[in-house]
């Protein structure tokens, strides 16, 4: 039986890997040692494993300066941290020497069954080619200059060309490096063309659909729906993005990785869909009909004669006003008595004779 060595790195993944099969062996930052370890914080002859009468590895530091410390078991979650002197190694001990990890592994133990590699791996491998990642954001770049171009009903100048150009290109290789840099961080792997040929390809799609979008609206007058429809596209494909970059950068498990794809983009989205629904029946005072500037070709349907659309237009664009409420009718009060008024007339007249006599 050997003792297999894996040196780790702060992820957890294999960075070194030595098969040890004699009795004896030492580790340190020394050059006559079985393992050599690049770390400062190690000795010069750190600690050593022998081979003992029972058929067993020990593990025994060498007085060391910062000591040789287990950090636990990936195979036995009751083993516990603690300083090591002297040790009988179980597979899968996980201990520290400097600030170096390693794995103590027994080479008769059986590893995990082989995870079947994603239908998609095949397809990232194809979007990872530099020559690919390139064209794609070239064509996303390009196909935006021209859908701005196509829309523009002004002169069309060249710092505005410039910007989009550079604006998109920019755009795509900032989100490329930021997924990258994570990838790298996490998982020690870049995938730098990857994202930047899925970042591309997100963008031709949807700078397609605003396209066809507009064409839409140019020829059924779709109005607020079509934002309706913008959301919902991005509905689809931000998540899809999502996913694939945190498949790439991360180790997160399948679930989270699917809960983060959804939850993430939907909860942003939703708010400005339910906001948009809400908006749909509202009154405008400016009538939902395509303003675009397009070429005759692009109309789907048969225009509509001047003299019917102007016999149809009450119906497209008055507004049904309420009748109002007649007056409630009002209460009729008795009119005060004639004779009243006459006698209190004539008693104020004959007070005021007596009084001038």
């Amino acid at each position: 039986m050997a003792l297999i060595i894996e040196e780790l790195n702060r992820a957890n993944r294999v960075q070194a890997r030595y098969r040890m099969d004699g009795p004896h062996f030492t580790l340190g930052r020394g050059f006559d040692n079985d393992v050599i370890l690049e770390d400062i914080h190690a000795d010069a002859r750190h600690a050593e494993i022998r081979l003992g009468e029972d058929g067993r590895y020990y593990l025994r530091d060498l007085g060391s300066t910062n000591g040789t410390r287990l950090l636990g078991n990936g195979r036995n979650q009751a083993v516990g941290p603690g300083a090591v002197t002297e040790r009988i190694i179980e597979s899968g001990d996980l201990v520290q020497l400097g600030k170096t990890h390693l794995r103590l592994t027994h080479s008769e133990t059986a590893v995990p069954a082989a995870v079947p590699l994603h239908s998609l791996e095949s397809f990232f491998e194809r979007l990872s080619r530099p020559a690919g990642a390139i064209g794609l954001l070239l064509a996303a770049a390009l196909f935006t200059l021209l859908i701005s171009y196509l829309g523009y009903a002004r002169t069309y100048e060249w710092p505005v060309a410039v910007n989009l150009l550079i604006g998109s290109i920019v755009g795509l290789l900032v989100y490329a490096g930021a997924w990258a840099f994570i990838g790298r961080v996490v998982r020690h792997e870049t995938n730098f063309f990857t994202h930047l040929s899925i970042a591309a390809l997100g963008a031709l799609i949807y700078t397609g659909w605003e396209w066809f979008s507009s064409l839409l609206n140019y020829n059924f007058a779709l109005g607020r729906l079509v934002q309706v429809l913008d959301l919902a596209v991005l509905a689809l494909l931000l998540p899809a993005m999502l996913w694939c970059a945190c498949y790439l950068a991360t180790n997160i498990p399948r679930i989270w990785r699917w809960g983060v794809a959804l939850l993430l983009p939907w909860s942003f989205l939703g708010l400005g869909l339910a906001e948009k629904i809400a908006d749909m029946d509202s009154f405008s005072e400016i009538p939902e009909i395509s303003t675009e500037i397009k070429y005759r070709d692009l109309l789907l349907r048969t225009p509509v004669p001047m003299e019917e659309f102007i016999a149809d237009s009450p119906a497209l664009f008055d507004i049904p006003i309420e009748k109002k409420r007649d007056n409630p009718p009002q209460i009729e009060t008795a009119a005060p008595d004639d004779s009243e008024d006459k006698n209190s007339l004539n008693r104020s007249i004959g007070s005021t004779t007596e009084t001038d006599s």
